[in-house]
């Protein structure tokens, strides 16, 4: 009840008093800038509001966002931390049961079939240059939610776990930290390329070449190129980081 009572202040708090973030902290757009604005979070927002309360007055938000914003009424070229598009069409289909929102999600399907895939079976997509394994495992949880409410139900499970098997191993290597056959034993976190403790820890340990001394079990890696190549390296962060938006499609 506390938490559901904080995310209503929240939710009132976003509607209110639009705009985003980087308007406020114009330096975080050299490094996270909100390409899509905050049009999808808003509908992204409402609608998980009325997952969670039942309410109808947050479904009817959500709808009315909706037909306001005509940058959430198309189909969308990614699901990620940045565009919740394809997210928030899913859910209004959930929570309402109209069909407009079926099709949004049938739509985006159908594109995710037809986009490009790797030579081992990785979907890339035009943002895929940066962390291609967050897009595919984003994807992935995205498929197999269409598939629980009824979307092309085999595609997507057939989908989901393409790409989940992908990153444990199918493509030859496991792309999760401490797992599986030949894992990154190099991501791109600063604690755990630190030594252990009373160890002072410097920018020799991020230059070192070899493994972080300690292992980040289960953080999911950047991932590979189009090409399926990956080198485990600390210092490119495209291939190695790790984070919480990475592993949160893989872990749902």
């Amino acid at each position: 009840a506390q938490c559901l009572e904080h995310a209503r202040t929240l939710f009132n708090f976003a509607d209110k008093h639009r705009g985003k973030y980087t308007d406020a902290i114009p330096q975080a757009s050299n490094f996270y800038q909100s390409w899509s604005g905050y049009n999808d979070e808003l509908v992204w927002a409402a609608a998980w509001m009325a997952k969670a309360t039942g309410e109808s007055a947050y479904s009817d938000k959500a709808e009315d966002f909706y037909d306001e914003f005509q940058n959430v009424q198309g189909r969308p070229s990614e699901f990620s931390w940045d565009d919740k598009t394809a997210g928030a069409q899913l859910l209004l289909w959930d929570v309402t049961g109209k069909n407009k929102y079926k099709s949004n999600v049938e739509e985006f399907l159908d594109y995710l079939w037809n986009v490009d895939y790797t030579p081992k079976g990785l979907i890339w997509l035009e943002s895929s240059q940066w962390g291609s394994l967050r897009y595919a495992a984003d994807l992935a949880h995205f498929a197999m939610q269409a598939a629980s409410l009824g979307v092309d139900t085999e595609n997507s499970l057939e989908f989901a776990e393409n790409q989940m098997n992908y990153i444990l191993g199918d493509a030859g290597r496991s792309y999760v930290c401490g797992w599986g056959n030949n894992p990154p034993e190099r991501p791109h976190h600063r604690a755990s390329s630190c030594p252990n403790q009373p160890k002072e820890c410097g920018w020799n340990d991020f230059n070192n070449q070899g493994p972080n001394p300690q292992v980040l079990s289960g953080a999911m890696v950047g991932g590979p190129d189009y090409n399926d190549n990956y080198s485990d390296d600390r210092q490119n962060f495209q291939t190695n980081e790790v984070a919480t938006d990475y592993n949160a499609g893989f872990q749902s």
